[in-house]
């Protein structure tokens, strides 16, 4: 029962559909400790364009972290390049290590994106869920999926900006290298254009 369990909650992650989704989610349904932090840093490579990624975690409370991400992003189509921030709070509700089937988390976020003819403001909530497997080398290797319900609102700065709905999902594997080092890989697909996101993660 819990094979079937993890295969329905985590098989539906590994696609994804998005608008304008940027940084990706970088990270598995685990939350930092508290009095923990974890910096990251990516590479995003789109089909008309190439970003890089900063990512920060901090662990607070119990079961909670929040992560700042900022990031450039350098389009080829009408040479565009800007930049994106976002913040977002991440709860942990399920843990593989008290017997659950899964680590699943809760969270929130808020981004922003500024070209030189565009931008973007996104805010929203999100359910992940990611589950450790250990190879032989006694290493673990983590996929994850994220679902997320967000607003994106285009030129925000306008009086009348255009506002959207949109549900999307990301896929991505998280693999250990050290006890406080992860290399992560990410594929990201919008109704634009699909990026593939890779990069590492280490405790700070």
């Amino acid at each position: 029962m819990k094979v079937i369990l993890k295969i329905l909650l985590i098989f539906p992650l590994t696609f994804s559909f998005a608008l304008a989704q940027y940084s990706g989610q970088l990270s598995t349904a685990e939350t930092a400790l508290k009095g923990t932090s974890v910096g990251s840093g990516f590479v995003a490579v789109y089909e008309d364009g190439f970003g890089v990624i900063g990512q920060y975690r901090v662990g607070f409370g119990g079961y909670s972290d929040i992560g700042g991400k900022a990031g450039i992003i350098d389009y080829d189509v009408g040479d565009q390049t800007g930049f994106f921030v976002g913040m977002d709070y991440k709860y942990q509700i399920m843990e593989v290590r008290i017997q659950d089937p899964i680590d699943m988390s809760l969270g929130a976020l808020f981004d922003f994106a500024h070209f030189e003819h565009f931008a973007l403001l996104s805010f929203g909530g999100y359910l992940v869920g990611s589950h450790p497997y250990e190879m032989s080398s006694g290493r673990k290797i983590t996929p994850y999926g994220r679902l997320i319900l967000r607003i994106d609102r285009e030129d925000p700065d306008n009086l009348d900006p255009d506002s959207d709905f949109n549900i999307g999902l990301n896929a991505g594997c998280a693999l250990e290298l050290s006890s406080s080092t992860s290399a992560y890989a990410e594929l990201q697909l919008d109704n634009i254009q699909t990026a593939f996101i890779m990069g590492i993660s280490f405790g700070l």
